[in-house]
């Protein structure tokens, strides 16, 4: 498979360490058929010829206009090599960092299954003892559609030899997909901003007749920039508000039965962190997480403006 043209598109969104570490890590790739687009998700002007200058002739460099969010900026570069004739594209987050073989093995794969659609990697956290970030995605509709990792945190030592097989949903942080899923289903559904998109976009593909994988055998490393010990307000909000359009609007389910879920399982621990860790940013975290909700019942969807930086000063103990 390796004499096939590959589309990338990685998404940079501020500081550009990351984007031009993930281009480096592809440099190194034993597939080197490879059409890259950075896609600078902001507007033009000074930072913006400064990302295409350190990019240089290694990548084509576009930009979105604005932060247009996870869907709406690749999409833009899904375009561009939609429009350039290539029959896969491989989207990457900025903080992965990819294997030699990572490519040919995902490309094997779907030269292997006709109709597989989408297929991603075993994704792992850095460091050693090395653990396992992503190793496929679980939708529980019984749960009223909560989404998981398959061995989240679990030592790639005691995970059992890999291997390849379908899966709900591949994370966006690594998904290689076919040409015709794009022309078949469409673009990535931009009205989550950040968050839920990659779920419904899989799911979409399912409907179509695709199957969605993960080869195992494949592996990339995903530094997690966006962690932190407290939640972000962003994270927090799209979170709570895309869980509800996700139930609603992708799954056919109860929003109000999803947000109950989400409550037990996901803002009440992270309610309890904030109470022991930051008692004083719990009304900041009560307001984003009512303002979500209300959003999500008002049918509101893309960006939200105004949202804060942080719940709390980073200067905080």
């Amino acid at each position: 498979m390796s004499a096939v043209m590959t589309g990338v598109v990685i998404l940079n969104y501020g500081d550009p360490t990351d984007t031009l570490a993930c281009l480096h890590t592809l440099e190194l790739s034993d597939n080197l058929s490879l059409d890259v687009v950075v896609v600078d998700n902001a507007a033009d002007g000074p930072k913006h010829q400064n990302l295409k200058d350190l990019v240089g002739d290694r990548a084509t460099v576009l930009c979105s206009g604005g932060n247009l969010g996870y869907a709406t900026g690749n999409n833009v570069g899904i375009r561009h090599l939609l429009e350039k004739g290539l029959d896969y594209v491989w989207i990457l987050n900025p903080d992965t960092r990819v294997e030699p073989t990572t490519l040919d093995l995902l490309l094997d794969e779907l030269g292997r299954v006709p109709d597989c659609g989408i297929v991603g990697p075993r994704i792992v956290y850095p460091g050693h003892p090395t653990r396992i970030w992503f190793d496929g995605g679980i939708v529980d509709v019984d749960d009223h559609g909560s989404t998981s990792h398959l061995n989240l945190s679990v030592l790639e030592s005691e995970a059992g030899a890999p291997r390849a097989f379908d899966v709900d949903y591949v994370t966006g942080a690594s998904m290689l997909v076919r040409r015709r899923v794009f022309e078949t289903v469409g673009l990535i559904p931009e009205q989550y901003f950040l968050y839920f998109e990659e779920v419904d976009f899989c799911r979409r593909t399912q409907a179509a007749g695709f199957r969605t994988r993960i080869d195992q055998r494949a592996r990339l490393t995903h530094l997690k920039r966006s962690s932190g010990w407290l939640p972000t307000p962003y994270y927090l909000y799209y979170m709570t508000r895309n869980r509800y359009l996700f139930a609603k609007d992708c799954l056919r389910l109860d929003p109000e039965q999803a947000l109950d879920s989400l409550r037990e399982h996901f803002l009440s621990p992270w309610r309890l962190k904030v109470e022991q860790r930051a008692p004083s940013a719990l009304a900041e975290f009560d307001r984003l997480v009512e303002q979500a909700t209300s959003d999500a019942r008002a049918g509101r969807a893309g960006r939200t403006e105004g949202l804060p930086l942080a719940l709390i000063s980073e200067n905080a103990p």
